[in-house]
């Protein structure tokens, strides 16, 4: 394959710091190693990871992006580096295939190119522009017969220099040999001739096992979380001085948690106890001047009021100092991070500390991603695996499930489900296990069960 020209859409910003060159005989190992490593791959699967992960070395991108066309022409990210399972439908994933169809509208991209993500607006966009990595290049992955099968979008934070574009070619060059020689070709066997009945029958053993009703299910990450936790939150603004447990210990009812920094506090209390002192001197030498002046009962009237006043202040930084010592509600466990987090934090009303869970009662929280997200109804079967007993499956039932899908972990749109173990298995959990959970809908044909995805993505693409 012939190597392309390069060609800059967005101006180098000046004096950019560039990251550090690498040895020659360093950078020529490296290379020849990542080269045999590509090689070795014997699935597209492990080549897309390979482009994705490995090639930051050489290249020494940030992040690495592989790309490859689909069926309607469009690019579709296939492996993120650092990231095991890419999700389709991140907020990011998306805006890569939009960022690439927009550049693929505008320019060649069958030859390298180098661009900046600011030059470039995507309608609707609104992930891309919170990416921190904002200069990007594009080394397209070719054919033997010369047309663009995929790419690989490479992107940091400092302009690219030529040397590090020529790596990167170079390294799509090997890529693109690889993905050539995994692509599967046309097979060379027929399929034996069948007879006209083996033929019926065949077919309608098919047909049958089709139309077998079997369970609709979906697998989610579970994490044994507690049932109902009383949430411990800071009851007046200020600092914390003091945490009088340790994470995960088992607390009693009204034991001391957090202490809050009290100096402001005891000063307020102290300044309300002398004044109210003064306000009931003030009060009495207006009793005493009643009785030979009538001047002195307007002056009793303002005293009093003026002493109910001190009295209600006095109560009010009696009640704040009281309000610096946070304590247990019930008793349980003590669920937060770490100590050194909460130690000189300032904190407002309302501010969560901790929570304290109750042992003999767990739920098990399930993410259901968005790709694979089925009907479910409350009640409906959970069979979770623990990592620490993958061996002992337990039961559950689903409890509730939420109809808006929100970012979780690794910014991966999910749908929260909780279930509820059964009383015989919930004893034995362990607050924080994760696992693997397999929900269960409703009975479904298994020919549907098995072309869901297919034609879900079918609709996708086709727009049927």
């Amino acid at each position: 394959m012939s190597q392309p020209t390069l060609q800059t859409i967005a101006v180098r910003a000046d004096g950019a710091a560039m990251p550090q060159p690498i040895a020659a005989e360093n950078a020529a190992a490296m290379l020849l190693k990542l080269e045999a490593e590509i090689r070795r791959t014997r699935s597209f699967t492990e080549l897309a990871y390979c482009a994705a992960n490995e090639t930051r070395a050489v290249t020494r991108a940030q992040q690495a992006i592989v790309l490859a066309r689909g069926v309607a022409g469009r690019m579709a990210v296939r492996a993120v580096s650092a990231t095991a399972v890419v999700d389709r439908s991140a907020p990011l994933v998306v805006w890569f295939e939009g960022l690439i169809a927009t550049l693929a509208a505008r320019h060649d991209i069958a030859s390298p190119l180098e661009l900046d993500a600011d030059a470039i607006t995507i309608p609707g966009d609104t992930a891309g522009r919170n990416y921190p990595l904002r200069h990007m290049l594009w080394v397209p992955l070719l054919g033997l017969d010369g047309a663009v099968r995929g790419g690989l979008l490479n992107a940091r934070s400092v302009p690219w220099s030529e040397a590090d574009v020529t790596v990167a070619r170079h390294i799509a060059d090997a890529v693109a040999i690889s993905w050539c020689a995994i692509e599967p070709g046309r097979r060379l066997g027929l399929w034996p001739a069948l007879s006209r009945r083996a033929a019926i029958l065949s077919g309608a053993g098919a047909l049958v096992l089709a139309c077998l009703p079997v369970s609709m299910s979906a697998l989610a990450p579970v994490e044994v979380v507690p049932r109902d936790p009383l949430v411990v939150t800071a009851a007046v603004d200020g600092v914390i001085d003091v945490v009088e447990v340790q994470p995960s210990a088992t607390v009693s009812k009204d034991q001391l948690l957090v202490r809050m920094a009290d100096t402001v506090a005891r000063n307020r209390l102290e300044i309300a106890e002398r004044e109210l002192v003064l306000a009931d001197i003030k009060l009495k030498r207006a009793s005493q001047l009643a009785f030979v002046d009538l001047r002195g009962r307007h002056e009793m009237a303002l005293a009093q009021s003026e002493r109910e006043l001190r009295m209600a202040e006095r109560d009010y930084a009696r009640d704040l100092l009281a309000r610096g010592e946070v304590r247990a509600g019930r008793a349980g466990v003590a669920v937060f991070a770490d100590r050194k987090d909460l130690i000189g934090k300032p904190v407002t009303v309302g501010e969560r500390l901790m929570e304290i869970a109750d042992l003999e009662a767990m739920d098990l929280r399930i993410d259901l991603p968005v790709a694979d997200a089925i009907v479910v109804n409350t009640g409906a079967r959970v069979k979770v695996f623990l990592d620490s007993d993958p061996l002992r499956p337990i039961e559950a039932r689903l409890l509730r499930a939420d109809y808006q899908a929100r970012p979780r972990e690794g910014q991966q749109l999910a749908f929260r489900l909780v279930a509820a173990p059964e009383p015989a298995d919930g004893k034995s959990l362990r607050l924080g296990i994760r696992g693997t959970a397999q929900v269960y809908g409703d009975k479904v044909a298994l020919a549907y069960y098995v072309l869901r995805r297919p034609i879900s993505a079918a609709r996708q693409w086709l727009g049927l």
